[in-house]
């Protein structure tokens, strides 16, 4: 029972140890880190903090999208600063009469005046009631009454008739609109914009009239109206009383026909302009302060505002195309698609920062990760697509940036980490070009083809029990000094110092594709030192012994074993066994060094000797060994005799004998020489040795 409580005591804290870990990769904390700024995004956006600078943005797209062809439904007839000097201003009610007969004469589909006329303008007040009480195709422009205005009535003659239309506007900050007001009321009665009702007036002609659509929007010909709310689009805090649309100011800044108050008072050959267009009549002058900025006087565009009548001739022609050629209307992704949109692009930018380490590719892949994005929306927003370009943009550097800046802090603190895990086994020079390659290898194994070095003393434990320990130290320190060199010099890693044995690898940490003959020179490199460095102490009276070698290839398992705090770069396998086995093997032989076939199979610098297939304790499969050939030894004949004498004795041939004795002879101190004489001697044959013991 208590051996199961212990159980379940401690799968909470596995669990616990196993969410640390993962919360602690950098890799994790990166993708945190993206969301955490994808959500503050959308929250700010939320709130309207971006509206403004998207506002812009969308200026800019529509500036670029708008073309510059005109227009062939709309004619705009208004009053210049000429005509405010020439007429008494405002017009009065005869002349307006006269300007509206001749226009009338003229036969367009329908006209609209966007004059504000609350109260007569004698002389002519009854004959403009006339003109207006028998020709339905003129509608005029009033201003509704709100808490902030008292409003501007239509002409006495028009109240509460459909000949009454809306001027109102609604301007964003700035006085900027980008908003058509197509309906509203003031509580009681709905009214049409004066776009709107010139848009019907010119559509009746074609037989076009307005209806319920599906989900509550609006059907005119071909086009479905749905009216502009903060659930999609550019805005997300929006007064959206009335029934409002956006205005995409196709043309340009001016693509209608336009022709002065006076022009058209005294010249007949504007008829063919006029004759089947919606008119618009008003003011194009300064001096009465009748006009507008738009996407094309806000932010970086600089051209002048247009007047009332202009806008409204803007928000008439677009609802006529819609209605006759199904041009799309402008409109947004659902706020949770948009969202999405956000979050992907701060998805994106983390996944770039965590592939791509180095700052400047890192900084090239943001550039042209902006530019994809600017394109994308671009491209959508001529597909009457609006998506939201700033806060995606935003989630894509912010998110790029934050991932960069945790993956160097970590990867920071892993290279110092590994650079002191790395500093005592391997060259400054190798620590320096991994780190420049950013190479150093991660946490965990991998499977890799290694070559290892394994060096031990002869008799070195007689000769610390008879020294001082100072003495043996510093002794150590010496002789460790000058094998390592040997092996750095060739790029080989020391890995383990065990009494007075050493491990090396070669091929790992880095890549090395010639890693056998690099350890193959270190090996003799090293037992060049090892003699030398013996042979010296014997001289100072000091009995140190000579130093074993053995070299061994294969494949083994890499990395760093332990914990973050406390690494150690390893290797694991069963083909370091055979290194160590292969050290050991030089006591049998009398030899220094001993190199496996395998590494001898990989060598192409190297010359070796064969020894013999060795079948150590404990295993049924045999390893060749070889001896490294020095230049001296390839410089007499020894090396044919010798090859000659194997040879033989692989075939267990009688003379084989007789020519190992010879070599002896000329040879006393050849080890491989005398390894075999003694076999031959206690009776044994051909060159496969069966070890009794390790």
């Amino acid at each position: 029972m208590s051996a199961a409580v212990s159980v379940v005591s401690r799968h909470p804290r596995s669990m616990r140890h196993t969410l640390m870990r993962v919360l602690r990769s950098p890799k994790v904390k990166a993708l945190i880190g993206g969301n955490v700024i994808a959500a503050i995004i959308i929250l700010l956006r939320g709130y309207g903090v971006l509206q403004p600078l998207e506002l812009q943005i969308y200026d800019a797209l529509v500036v670029a999208w708008v073309g510059h062809q005109p227009s062939s439904h709309v004619v705009l007839v208004g009053g210049t600063e000429a005509d405010v000097e020439h007429f008494d201003w405002p017009l009065r009610d005869g002349d307006l009469a006269t300007l509206l007969e001749r226009i009338e004469s003229w036969n367009p589909r329908v006209i609209g005046v966007d004059i504000y006329r609350d109260h007569p303008e004698p002389p002519g007040t009854e004959r403009l009631a006339a003109l207006l009480a028998r020709n339905k195709n003129i509608v005029w422009a009033f201003k509704l009454k709100a808490h902030h205005s008292p409003g501007v009535p239509p002409p006495a003659i028009l109240k509460g008739t459909p000949q009454a239309v809306l001027a109102d506007t609604v301007p964003d900050s700035g006085n900027i609109v980008r908003r058509g007001l197509i309906f509203a009321d003031d509580g009681v009665n709905n009214y049409p914009a004066i776009g709107m009702a010139l848009a019907l007036g010119y559509l009746d002609a074609d037989g076009i009239r307005l209806g319920p659509g599906p989900d509550g929007d609006l059907q005119l010909g071909k086009a479905l109206i749905a009216p502009l709310d903060d659930t999609r689009g550019p805005y997300v805090q929006l007064d959206s009383r009335g029934y409002q649309v956006l205005l995409d100011y196709r043309g340009g800044r001016d693509p209608f026909p336009f022709k002065s108050v006076g022009y058209v008072m005294h010249h007949d050959d504007a008829a063919p302009l006029v004759r089947g267009k919606a008119v618009i009549v008003g003011v194009a002058a300064v001096s009465v302060n009748d006009s507008f900025s738009t996407p094309f006087n806000s932010g970086f565009h600089n051209a002048e505002p247009i007047f009332g009548v202009a806008l409204h001739a803007h928000l008439a022609d677009q609802l006529i195309r819609e209605a006759l050629n199904g041009d799309p209307m402008l409109s947004g992704l659902p706020r949770a698609a948009e969202d999405l949109w956000i979050w992907f692009w701060a998805m994106a930018g983390t996944l770039l920062a965590m592939r791509v380490a180095a700052t400047i590719p890192a900084v090239f892949g943001t550039g042209a990760g902006l530019i994809t994005l600017t394109g994308i929306v671009y491209i959508s927003f001529g597909n009457a697509l609006l998506l939201p370009a700033l806060p995606a943009a935003i989630g894509w550097i912010g998110s790029a940036g934050l991932a960069n800046r945790i993956m160097h802090a970590a990867s920071n603190r892993t290279r110092a980490l590994l650079r002191r895990s790395f500093e005592h086994y391997l060259p400054p020079a190798v620590i320096a070009q991994m780190l420049e390659a950013n190479t150093l290898p991660k946490l965990g194994g991998e499977r890799r083809e290694l070559t290892v070095l394994f060096t031990d003393v002869a008799n070195f434990t007689t000769l610390s029990e008879n020294v001082p320990p100072e003495f043996l130290s510093t002794l150590c320190n010496d002789y460790f000094d000058g094998v390592c060199g040997a092996i750095f010099e060739q790029g080989g890693m020391v890995n383990e110092f065990i009494g007075d044995a050493v491990l090396a690898f070669f091929n790992a940490p880095l890549e090395q594709p010639d890693h056998a003959d690099r350890a193959v020179s270190a090996a003799l490199a090293v037992e060049k030192f090892a003699s030398r460095f013996s042979t010296e102490q014997k001289s100072r009276g000091v009995d140190f012994g000579h130093t074993r070698i053995g070299v061994h290839s294969g494949e083994a398992i890499v990395g760093n074993v332990g914990t973050r705090q406390r690494l150690k770069y390893s290797a694991l396998g069963d083909m370091l066994n055979t290194g160590s086995r292969l050290e050991g093997l030089n006591k049998k032989i009398g030899s220094r060094i001993c190199v496996s076939g395998e590494t001898v199979a990989r060598s192409k610098r190297h010359r070796f000797r064969p020894v013999g297939t060795f079948v150590v304790k404990g295993r049924h499969g045999g390893t060749e060994v070889f001896e490294p050939l020095r230049a001296t030894d390839q410089e007499s004949d020894r090396l044919a005799r010798y090859e000659a004498a194997f040879r033989a004795l692989e075939v267990e041939k009688p003379e084989a004998a007789e020519l190992f004795a010879a070599l002896r002879r000329d040879y006393p101190e050849d080890p491989c020489v005398c390894f075999h004489c003694h076999r031959l001697a206690d009776g044994e044959s051909g060159t496969t040795i069966v070890m009794t013991e390790k």
